[in-house]
Parts: C-alpha cells; structure tokens; sequence
C-alpha cells in the first residue's frame, strides 16, 4: 500500500511567523546575522505588447534578464511585512459557517478562497469568529465588541440566534497599510481576550449548539440537565426550553484540557434534542488568530517617493516590480546589503555636446550596435551635469571614447563610470511582477502591496 502523506496548514502558518520574524542567516566569513528583504522596480522597456504583460518566467536567462534591468531597491522593514488572511465583510443575510474541530476549516476553492466563511470583519475593524449559526439561518445582527454586550466567556448571543468569538481588533495603522479588499492583516500579539494557553489547555467548549431541540420538555415536572462527556474536565452548561423545546445552551465553565466532548440533554420527560459541543483549538479561541484562522499568506509593502533623494528619476516609466532577498553591497560584503535604498543604476559622465540620449534607448561604443563592445540601456539623461543613467549593461566600457545613442544619433565621450555600491545579480528573487507602463511623477508616490502564499 502506498504511503499517505498531508502538509498541514501549520506549516504553511509556520513560513509566515518566520517571514514575520525574520529569521537570521549566518553567512560564510562573517558573524553577521542580518537577513534582510529589498523591494525593486525594474525594466523600462515596453513588453512586446505593453497592455498584455508577458507571464514571469523563471529560467535563470529571465532571472539574470530581471537583474540587469533592476534601477532601483529599498528595504522592506519589519514595519512593512505582516500576516494577512482572505478579507471577510459582516453582511446581512450571508449564512456563515461556524467552526467545527472535526472539519478542515481551511479548504479553498479552485480560486484560493475559504470554502468556509468562518469569520467576519465588522464595520469597526472587529474580528469575530462565527461558533454557531443556528443551523443554518441567515447572520442579521452584526457582532460588535463593547463592555457589557457579552455574555459568558466573551461570546456575542445575537438576536440573530448566531454566537461569535472576539478575536481581535484592526490596529488603525495595520488597516491602513495592509488591508484591501482582498485581504486583511492579523496582527501580531493581537489584543486578543484570551489570556494564554492555560486558559484551554489542549481544548476548552466555548458554546454548545443545539441541532434539534426535540419536544415535550418540561422544567416543571423534570429537571433538564446537559451531560459533557469527554476526555478533558470541568466543562458545565444549563439548558433553556420554550413550549417543550430546547432552544439555549448556555455554558457555564468551559473546562479545559479536550480534545474531544459530547453533550446531550437528560431529563426524565422529553425526548429527540440533539447538541453539537466543537472543542477549541489548543489554548482556546483567540489564543493564536494566525494558526486558527489558517494565515498562509505574508503582505510585504513597499513605497517609493519622488526621486527618493534624487536615486531614481521621476520622468520614466518602468513595468516590473518584485522582491529581492539578502542582496550584498560593495560597503556589506560578504555580509546581506543593509541600506534604506540603494540607486541600482550606473551614473556614466559625458563629455558636454550637442544632441540628448533619450530614455530607454540604447547606447553602444564600438562601430556599430551589432557589433558593439559595450552596451547599456538608457535610464535617463541629465543635460545639465551630463551624466547618463544605464542599465542593461554588456561589456566593458572604454573612456575617452565615444558613446552613441542607436536612436537619437547622439554621440557624447565617455569620460568616467560609476558603479552603484549595490552588487547587481547578488541575492534571490524571490518575487516578480510584470506589469503595464508606470508613470512616475515628481510628487508622485507608488505603493506596492506583495502578498505571498504558501
């Protein structure tokens, strides 16, 4: 029989905590343990058809394709990266899934998205966690957290029959810079209600619904008491009735150390109700929101202002964005680059003269663009110092010779070169995107929201 095997969700949860935390690296001859992540933007060429970017691949001629096209990388702090889950909106009349400890919460469609819809974002950026539906029934009464609206345990009772677990808040500055419409940001060490692991041990029972409230019960005549059974302890519920139904279960003491319980009504009259007792997830709900609202995904975000101090010219446009992990610098080697920003762009001096290399164009040295020994693509063309921005870059430039433009005809010596401290082709890509034309602008500022699953 062949062997079965299952990569758990926890360890998908695991890669981001460690995307949080940064894990460190230690690199051959040095002590430096510094890991670091850098955004970049990148190609300024049109694609083949710039309103139909070409799908990224990664063979390692593309790879070096992108390294060489790189002009600009800043540092992605841990201010810039937090775990983020699929956005859900509280609407009214949406029927939510309420947890359950024996079914895989976390099944996605063919589109990534919850098959379950088991948690909501209220309109003052509360998580809750849905424990009950009432079997089914539409959500009407949108969950919100205040003193004084909970009952036991810190559970929301609505009007609607639904009961829901506070998980946390939005902090207004995570909102901001992490959520959009598809995803929402968790945060971590969430101001979450539950005070840690003691509180559940392995499982707590947090709600009891009922599925059937069968008939003919009568407080009067006989008391009606709810039986827990399980391989944990101290879990206690009361029962509520109207008209010889079981309508409320209302749970007492949530008990701890569960993995797994049973409930049912005793009582010596009536007869057909049936309840349904999930335990939690170890330490209870709320004790860790990424591990039990299945975060598998990491947002990095990124800004770039302006000229950035005049690194990167504002009169281009570019169609490639990405990250880049533990690139070095001239000044950090061997160990990872550390900088906010480094220009990735090579500054060339040119002699004054007539004529002006145009953005995206390609300069050359040599007698023709075929046969040339050095070769470049124009970033920008500053006729005031006369320096020109390259990327691209083929061979090895000659100085005091000349440097031509293959479409503006412009000829200019090249006096001197510098390269940038930032070493091209070191560190991994570890994302691209190709896109549409970008506009810089002088006062404009571009925002890029990265968000990786595993």
């Amino acid at each position: 029989m062949a062997n079965q095997n299952l990569l758990t969700y926890n360890s998908k949860v695991t890669q981001v905590k460690q995307d949080f935390y940064a894990p460190v690296a230690i690199f051959p001859g040095t002590t430096s343990v510094v890991s670091t992540v850098y955004a970049f933007l990148a190609h300024v060429t049109p694609w083949p058809s710039d309103i139909n970017p070409p799908v990224p691949t990664q063979d390692q001629q593309n790879i070096k394709t992108i390294f060489k096209s790189i002009f600009v990388a800043k540092k992605i702090t841990s201010n810039d990266i937090s775990p983020v889950i699929e956005r859900i909106n509280w609407v009214s009349g949406t029927v939510y899934d309420y947890y359950q400890d024996n079914v895989n919460m976390f099944a996605v469609n063919g589109s990534g998205l919850l098959q379950k819809k088991f948690y909501v974002k209220n309109k003052y950026d509360q998580v809750f966690k849905c424990l009950w539906n009432k079997n089914g029934v539409a959500s009407t009464d949108e969950p919100y957290f205040q003193p004084g609206t909970y009952g036991n345990f810190n559970i929301y009772s609505g009007l609607d029959g639904y009961k829901w677990k506070f998980i946390y808040t939005l902090p207004i500055g995570a909102k901001q810079k992490f959520m959009d419409t598809n995803f929402m940001p968790v945060p971590v060490g969430a101001n979450t209600i539950v005070s840690g692991i003691t509180a559940g041990g392995c499982g707590n029972i947090d709600i009891i619904g009922v599925v059937n409230g069968g008939s003919n019960y009568d407080p009067a005549n006989s008391v009606i008491t709810v039986s827990i059974t399980g391989d944990g302890t101290g879990a206690a519920a009361t029962a509520e009735s109207a008209n010889g139904v079981i309508t409320n279960i209302i749970v007492t003491n949530q008990g701890s150390n569960y993995t797994f319980a049973n409930s049912a009504i005793v009582s010596a009259n009536g007869s057909g109700a049936i309840l349904t007792s999930p335990v939690s997830p170890i330490g209870g709900h709320g004790f860790d929101a990424m591990d039990e609202l299945g975060c598998t995904k990491t947002m990095y975000t990124a800004e770039f202002n302006g000229s950035e101090g005049g690194l990167i010219p504002t009169s281009i446009d570019y169609r490639q964005v990405g990250l880049l992990i533990n690139p070095t610098s001239l000044s950090s080697y061997p160990a990872p680059a550390n900088g906010a920003i480094y220009q990735v762009a090579t500054n060339a001096l040119t002699a004054s003269g007539f004529g002006a290399f145009g953005n995206d164009e390609t300069v050359y040295q040599g007698a023709s663009l075929a046969t040339a020994s050095y070769s470049a693509t124009v970033l920008d063309f500053n006729t005031s110092t006369n320096i020109v921005r390259l990327i691209n870059i083929v061979g090895t430039p000659t100085l005091n010779a000349p440097l031509f433009g293959s479409s503006s005809g412009t000829t200019r010596t090249l006096l001197f070169v510098n390269n940038p401290d930032f070493q091209i082709f070191s560190g991994y890509i570890s994302y691209v995107e190709n896109r549409s034309g970008i506009q810089r602008s002088a006062d404009g500022i571009e925002q890029f929201r990265f968000v990786l699953g595993y």
